[in-house]
């Protein structure tokens, strides 16, 4: 309530001022013939107390203004007779509005210089503004001819860029023709010295292989001979015991003939005699026997050394099969490399051979086709040892 009756306040004050400018209009409509108007305000405030200013008007002028003063009210009722039917504040702040521009009504006037200064400042920010938009558009012309002149520009680049494709492509293409070539050269280098290298290897294969051949017929050879010297060993031992029963049995006559009167010395002394034949022959049995039992020992000896030989040859041998079948799976991934690479190549065709590398070995034969020895020389030997100690 208090807020409706300051506006009704500011609203008979407008009104009362309003009265007051028609009463001077009045009083000066006689006086227009000059062309102008003057008028009398009275401030209110308390910094100027009962001080009063005159203003001058043309009558253009003031019609203008007082045309302008009615526009503006013509728009605020129209705004309020709008307004007035929505929500509560919004009337209120637009009964707010109305007793501002109600209040402001003569304040323009007094503002004229002010908004006419602003007209100015408009008018040359329009004009710089207008200065600006030209600049503008002399830039988007020069844009539009820099625009047109990249236009060719990219056509003949284009064209020259078709051409330095085709250069770069014929460069590419006869560097890959030259990397192949390379490559080639060097996949058959490779495959040269992997050649040489199998080829070498085969070689000492064969050599092994044949090492081993003369080394297993050498064992055959020492094996024979020791079944030989077995035999003799036997028949040796065989007559040593037909000695020894032979030596027993003089042995029993001699001392029976000593027994007996002088007339058989002769007899006994024939009989000693042949005992230590015996003897002596028993003696020479033995050490040859015992000579027949080192060279046997010796042979054994010599077999097992062979024996381990043989088992090193062929170790040797496999992994010399092993090494060559390295080299095969690596003359093999050569040659897949070189046919990506031929397949990958768009116009030369270059023809390949693979080269196979074959090994030929004869198989060693099992061990049951070697002779099967039943003999023990080192037992023998103990026993003709053992023998030797009870005799």
């Amino acid at each position: 309530m208090g807020e409706r009756e300051d506006v009704t306040g500011t609203g008979r004050e407008c009104k009362e001022e309003k009265e007051k400018v028609l009463k001077g209009e009045k009083q000066t409509r006689g006086e227009l013939s000059h062309g102008m108007v003057y008028g009398v305000v009275h401030r209110t405030d308390n910094n100027h107390q009962r001080e009063m200013v005159v203003y001058g008007w043309s009558a253009d002028q003031l019609k203008e203004e007082m045309n302008y003063i009615k526009e503006v009210r013509a728009t605020l009722e129209k705004v309020r007779k709008k307004m007035y039917g929505e929500y509560d504040e919004m009337k209120r702040k637009i009964q707010q509005l109305t007793n501002e521009l109600k209040k402001t009504l003569v304040d323009v006037t007094l503002e004229n210089t002010d908004i006419r200064e602003q007209i100015r400042n408009l008018k040359h920010t329009h004009e710089q503004s207008m200065e600006k938009l030209r600049e503008k558009q002399k830039q988007l012309e020069t844009a539009q001819i820099e625009n047109q002149l990249l236009k060719l520009k990219v056509e003949s680049s284009q064209e020259a860029n078709a051409e330095v494709m085709r250069e770069m492509t014929r460069k590419l293409y006869s560097q890959y023709e030259e990397k192949m070539r390379e490559e080639e050269q060097k996949h058959k280098a490779e495959k040269e010295v992997l050649l040489e290298e199998t080829n070498r290897l085969l070689k000492a294969i064969e050599e092994a292989n044949k090492k081993m051949q003369i080394t297993e017929t050498s064992i055959q050879e020492k094996d024979r001979r020791i079944g030989e010297l077995d035999r003799l060993i036997e028949r040796m031992e065989e007559e040593r015991h037909q000695l020894q029963k032979q030596l027993e049995l003089n042995e029993i006559q001699i001392s029976g003939a000593k027994s007996e009167t002088n007339s058989d010395s002769e007899r006994s002394h024939h009989l000693e005699e042949v005992a230590a034949s015996l003897r002596e022959r028993i003696k020479h049995l033995d050490d040859m026997v015992h000579c027949q039992q080192k060279k046997v020992k010796h042979m054994v000896e010599e077999i097992e050394m062979l024996r381990k030989k043989v088992k090193e040859k062929e170790l040797f041998i496999i992994q010399l099969l092993e090494k060559i079948s390295f080299l095969e799976c690596e003359n093999k991934e050569l040659q897949d490399k070189l046919d990506y690479l031929m397949e990958n190549q768009p116009k030369t065709n270059i023809e390949t051979r693979d080269t196979g590398v074959g090994c030929d070995l004869p198989f060693r034969s099992p061990e049951s086709a070697r002779p099967v020895r039943t003999y023990t020389p080192f037992k023998r030997v103990l026993e003709f040892s053992t023998k030797n100690s009870t005799s």
